[in-house]
């Protein structure tokens, strides 16, 4: 008895003492396999994950993919449907408040992360675990480094500034290019020859005759 009670009594202080390290990061493919942006986000299943394979590994990579994004053939398709301006408008709306939306969702999956490794920090620190404790911080950097880097995108994007500019640029060029390839297969019209009228004193004349 005396022999169990010691191996439970190490299994219990194995179990107590062993570090937390984050989870590894879930994987996608390529973001630009051409999906809606809809369905990069987590909101259609609670265990999709959010990030995407395309730089780092890290959530970032979902706004690098959407940013890096061409719309230009979604511009030109949405021209041959509706070549009005306010039309044209509505949809780089659209597209704009979705890629905040993936903005926000990403800042928070960074909180999340940051308040996580903090926590297991204090919990290492306190349990003398610093070779631990010394990961999980080059990880909260990395961490912090990603928030700081979002925050300049997110605010040239806003701004319509730099590389973050691409989307709405593209769009609207695929627009662009849809309205000229209308008014280029739209036939002229010739200009109507106006009638001439004989004078007045022309008919009298020739009445008189």
């Amino acid at each position: 008895m005396a022999l169990f009670n010691f191996f439970k009594n190490k299994k219990v202080t194995n179990v107590a003492h062993s570090p937390q390290v984050p989870e590894s990061i879930p994987v996608v493919d390529n973001p630009n396999q051409d999906a809606d942006l809809e369905s990069a986000t987590p909101s259609q299943s609670t265990s999709a994950p959010l990030t995407v394979s395309y730089a780092t590994g890290w959530p970032i990579d979902l706004i690098y993919g959407y940013l890096h994004k061409n719309y230009e053939e979604k511009g030109y398709s949405d021209a041959m449907l509706n070549s009005n301006l306010t039309f044209r408008d509505m949809n780089m709306s659209i597209i704009r408040n979705k890629i905040l939306m993936i903005f926000r969702e990403v800042n928070l999956k960074y909180n999340a992360m940051k308040r996580d490794l903090d926590t297991r920090i204090e919990t290492c620190n306190a349990a003398g675990l610093l070779t631990t404790v010394a990961e999980l911080e080059k990880q909260l950097s990395v961490i912090v480094s990603h928030t700081n880097e979002l925050a300049r995108l997110e605010e040239d994007f806003r701004n319509n500034a730099n590389e973050a500019s691409i989307p709405l640029m593209s769009y609207e060029c695929g627009f662009l290019r849809g309205v000229s390839a209308i008014a280029m297969s739209t036939p002229a019209k010739a200009p109507a020859v106006p009638e001439v009228s004989m004078p007045s004193f022309f008919s009298a004349n020739r009445e008189t005759a």
